[in-house]
């Protein structure tokens, strides 16, 4: 394979761009960008009813404090999730999804179902197994030359 970091950045960047139209297209465009990625992230938390935090979120998504920070504030102005101070420690504050969000899970859910039926479609099985190996050999390898603590500044 010619340049696989090149390839891989293309790749990530057409997902990231169809993701983004199909959101618009739908009339949900915040869920193709890191709103979408707290909703579905709070929403797997909620399901093991697990407390989240603004720095969890940081971890989930790689970002800085102010970024997550930013971020949440954003979500919060748009009624996706609301912060609840923590009652051992007032400088915490766990983010949940508002009732408006929950009612709008099943709809991001077919959402993301469809666009991976689609991506998938024609993908055989067995080939998708070797290739999520291999992805998760390059996370490995990418942890052991030091990269799985960088944070991303960059906000949508």
């Amino acid at each position: 394979m010619d340049k696989p970091m090149l390839v891989f950045k293309r790749f990530s960047h057409q997902i990231h761009l169809m993701v983004q139209r199909e959101a618009k297209r739908c009339g949900i465009e915040f869920m193709g960008g890191p709103q979408g990625q707290v909703v579905r992230f709070l929403d797997i938390r909620e399901e093991n009813q697990d407390l989240v935090l603004i720095k969890d979120i940081e971890k989930e998504l790689n970002i800085s404090k102010s970024v997550a920070s930013n971020l949440v504030k954003r979500m919060v102005q748009n009624g996706l999730v609301e912060l609840e101070a923590s009652s051992s420690d007032k400088r915490a504050k766990f983010v949940r999804l508002t009732e408006k969000s929950r009612s709008q899970m099943q709809e991001f859910k077919a959402f993301f179902k469809r666009i991976d039926k689609q991506l998938l479609a024609d993908v055989d099985e067995g080939e998708l197994l070797i290739f999520e190996k291999v992805l998760n050999q390059l996370q490995e390898n990418i942890k052991r030359i030091g990269g799985d603590n960088e944070e991303i500044s960059k906000t949508n």
